[in-house]
């Protein structure tokens, strides 16, 4: 509500000051000059499961969710069970960005036991894959290097994420098993 007075304060000085007389059929006009910015902005909103396959996706809180392997290992031969996921972020960002997905690089690690017996493993591995605005990366849980995905623009739409666990190989030790996969938006300055 000030901005308005103030303009019409420095408005009314200005005319008081360059006054013009008219005659009949004279003009007179007065120039004003609109300025904005809009500073770089990026959203990104909760994931929602889109699609899965012996998984499942549960959101915890705002920014933090779950996936679940239905079932992880088959209970006959301790080997892992295929899974996949594929979920989608809403992202808003209004200039040059970029998304990173990065995994903690040790796959999918049991989190508490001693060394696997000779035959055995305590790892496995995961594919990530994604999609945004028209490119695409893949890469494995096992590399700490992330996937980047850079554009030049603005883009709004949903970030396509697919977690693919594959079957078979050795067996797994039994325990519980956990992973951190991690998804930044960044607006580029």
């Amino acid at each position: 509500m000030k901005i308005p007075l103030l303009l019409a304060a420095s408005l009314v000085a200005a005319s008081g000051a360059n006054a013009q007389t008219l005659s009949a059929g004279d003009q007179a006009s007065s120039t004003l000059h609109i300025f904005g910015s809009a500073p770089s902005a990026c959203v990104l909103s909760p994931p929602t499961a889109a699609s899965g396959a012996n998984a499942s996706f549960t959101a915890q809180g705002g920014q933090t969710g779950v996936i679940r392997f239905t079932q992880f290992v088959d209970p006959q031969t301790a080997q892992p069970r295929g899974g996949s996921i594929s979920l989608a972020f809403p992202v808003v960002c209004n200039s040059a960005h970029r998304v990173t997905v990065r995994t903690d690089g040790r796959g999918l690690a049991r989190t508490a036991g001693a060394a696997p017996a000779a035959g055995f493993r305590d790892r496995l591995g995961y594919q990530v894959s994604a999609d945004w605005a028209g490119l695409s990366a893949s890469g494995s849980s096992d590399v700490p290097i992330p996937i980047d995905l850079r554009t030049a623009n603005g883009a709004a739409g949903q970030v396509n994420l697919l977690v693919d666990v594959a079957a078979g190989g050795a067996p797994l030790v039994a325990g519980d098993y956990a992973s951190t996969l991690t998804v930044e938006l960044e607006a580029s300055n």
